[in-house]
């Protein structure tokens, strides 16, 4: 039987978590519909354990689907062998997203639809690092040493820029400190108005790309917003790994939609 860890109360301690993405699922809220990702992730900190799967469980965060759409997003944290298992085994895999999802439900008291969908994406946007109290035994596993559950800084916001193509723009994100892990483990999620990108836990950039309703300002990391939303589904992205950026070339929505009723007639 898998059930949740039991409970040990004052028996925690702090631990600094940057998960690791593996794979997203979608699911709806019963009965409104509002969409919620799980992004099922992994970090070390957490043991694998005979009898359950123990999971840490991020706080609720609200964002955006592709279409700009309000979603909710949640992060479920296991082991990464147990992670590693599931990408091979299917019946394991629907236990860890039941698990997730059974706990989301526990914790918010929402009724979640386990008709599910898994987006082609590692996770709904850059994870970010938390601290989580774990109980006490968990730090202590002997194959946790004390280099992974250290403190770690906050993670640096890189740079960006875009400029104007025929049908769209050229976003380009620049990370100095570009090392083959950091490679290995960005993720990148764009938005009509919003764009998320995460290297390892080194650098993260949330930033809206187009200015609020109210005021002008800049965007995070970047000097001057688009002009108009993007469409997300155009985005290609490449790596220039000489000059230590990621080009993103996207059209613009408009552009698209264009494009859309010419194949229409």
């Amino acid at each position: 039987m898998i059930s949740s860890p039991p409970s040990h109360g004052q028996n925690a301690v702090p631990v600094e978590l940057t998960p690791d993405p593996g794979f997203c699922v979608k699911t709806r809220v019963q009965p409104d519909g509002h969409k919620l990702f799980v992004n099922i992730c992994h970090h070390p900190a957490i043991p694998s354990a005979e009898g359950h799967l123990p999971l840490v469980l991020s706080e609720r965060r609200d964002g955006s689907d592709k279409a700009g759409q309000p979603c909710i997003i949640f992060d479920a944290i296991f082991n990464p062998t147990v992670c590693s298992k599931a990408a091979k085994d299917t019946k394991l895999r629907g236990t860890l997203i039941d698990v997730a999802l059974s706990r989301i439900e526990e914790k918010t008291g929402l009724t979640l639809s386990r008709s599910i969908a898994t987006p082609n994406i590692k996770s709904k946007g850059a994870i970010p690092p938390r601290t989580a109290r774990i109980p006490a035994f968990w730090a202590s596993s002997e194959n946790i040493s004390t280099a992974r559950i250290q403190e770690l800084g906050a993670p640096a916001v890189p740079s960006w820029n875009w400029s104007p193509t025929r049908e769209g723009c050229r976003i380009v994100i620049h990370v100095p400190e570009l090392t083959k892990s950091l490679h290995a483990s960005t993720t990148l999620d764009i938005e009509a108005r919003r764009l998320i990108f995460t290297a390892g836990p080194r650098y993260h950039l949330d930033t809206p790309l187009l200015p609020p309703k109210q005021g002008t300002g800049a965007p995070v990391g970047g000097t001057k917003f688009l002009p108009t939303t993007v469409d997300p589904d155009s985005a290609v992205a490449e790596w220039n790994v000489k000059k230590k950026e990621l080009v993103v070339q996207i059209k613009w929505a408009s552009v698209v939609a264009r494009e859309k009723e010419k194949e229409k007639e």
